[in-house]
């Protein structure tokens, strides 16, 4: 395949791989939608799946939690 098709895959299955290790599920839609499935939001996502809007309130990871996350290394 091309270069740009690899690296958008890449940058797919990185996304998918930061949702994983970072992402919770959101506690306003457990609360208002029960029965659907809750948003996964990572830290300082919004999510406007429901009225008034939540952001997740933890930080950013910094670089280096990042990186230890994503290697694997800590979790």
């Amino acid at each position: 395949m091309s270069d740009m098709t690899d690296a958008f895959r890449d940058l797919k299955d990185m996304r998918k791989r930061e949702r994983e290790v970072f992402g919770l599920p959101c506690p306003v839609c457990r609360q208002k939608l029960p029965r659907a499935h809750p948003k996964i939001l990572k830290p300082g996502q919004l999510c406007r799946a429901h009225k008034p809007h939540f952001r997740d309130p933890r930080p950013e990871p910094t670089a280096a939690e990042w990186e230890t996350a994503m290697n694997g290394e800590g979790q």
